[in-house]
């Protein structure tokens, strides 16, 4: 290590932190956002219950997949794989993840239970014949907190493989509620929020951390990890920009149209799409394996 080394350490990790507490504060300010704008105004709503409605077009199809997603999800699956997080990370001797993996396991799932029956409500602004608040999803809040424990747990030679598949897995749940009717894209991509704010506070705890050798992430894993992030960002911004689009063009429209549905569902789901492969980059950019200071 060289001697401009040194105190440049704790700069990166003072840097990293306050980057990770900035980024849990916008994300627990979008689930808000979400909540103000879907919710509780005609222009969401409307943008929302379209989508919805457009949900029904080939579920007869799509169900029986999305239930064998969704079944997954109980709270006996998430007991397990918050024991099993916690076995292993004290297994590594690492007691600070072992906390962290049980706050954001516990404290996402909590957050949402609050959220929906405590704190949001949904006013009726004649545009839904629902009338209950189900914003933010559960069962997407568990897919996604499960993904969140999977990737503070693995090594960071291995953390761009967990956030690819967690990724996947919290994301095709949510959509996984949409098809099957539960769940509207907002209440999916709140759930998402809520995860990600609390995974952004663990990582700025514990940091990228190391493999249980003491040795930090080799060349090839760095690369696997460099050449992730450009593919998240534009899948990402992608999805973003066709969630955007369509929300605008179905702002202007009645929404009765079966076509009009059919991109309103779209959008909803590249919105869905968005948020969880911009949250998983984030995730990866905060947990990304620390490089070697020896010589």
């Amino acid at each position: 290590m060289t001697r401009t080394d040194a105190p440049a350490a704790p700069t990166r990790t003072a840097a990293r932190r306050a980057v990770g507490i900035l980024l849990a504060a916008l994300a627990a300010l979008a689930v808000v956002g979400a909540w103000w704008f879907f919710v509780t105004t005609p222009s969401g709503q409307h943008v929302d219950e379209v989508a919805y409605l457009g949900s029904r077009i080939g579920r007869s199809r799509l169900d029986e997949g999305a239930r064998t997603v969704l079944d997954v999800v109980s709270v006996p699956f998430l007991v397990v794989v918050v024991l099993a997080a916690v076995t292993v990370a004290l297994l590594r001797r690492q007691v600070l993840l072992a906390v962290a993996v049980a706050a954001v396991v516990g404290g996402a799932n909590v957050t949402t239970q609050l959220l929906k029956y405590g704190i949001f409500s949904r006013p009726d602004l004649g545009i839904s014949e629902v009338h209950m608040n189900s914003l933010p999803s559960g069962h997407t809040t568990v897919a996604a907190s499960v993904a969140g424990a999977a990737l503070l747990i693995t090594p960071p030679r291995w953390r761009w493989l967990a956030v690819l598949l967690g990724a996947a897995y919290a994301g095709g749940t949510g959509v996984a509620t949409m098809i099957g009717g539960w769940h509207r894209a907002s209440d999916v991509v709140a759930a998402l929020l809520v995860v990600a704010a609390w995974v952004f506070l663990a990582l700025a705890v514990v940091g990228p951390g190391s493999d249980d050798n003491g040795r930090t992430a080799p060349p090839w894993a760095r690369r696997a990890d460099a050449l992730m992030r450009p593919f998240l960002a534009v899948v990402g911004a992608g999805a973003g920009l066709v969630g955007l689009l369509s929300m605008l063009l179905v702002s202007q429209v009645d929404g009765a149209d079966r076509v009009e549905q059919l991109v309103a569902y779209g959008g909803g789901s590249a919105g869905v799409v968005a948020v969880t492969c911009l949250a998983a980059l984030a995730s990866l950019v905060l947990g990304a394996p620390r490089r070697s200071t020896r010589r």
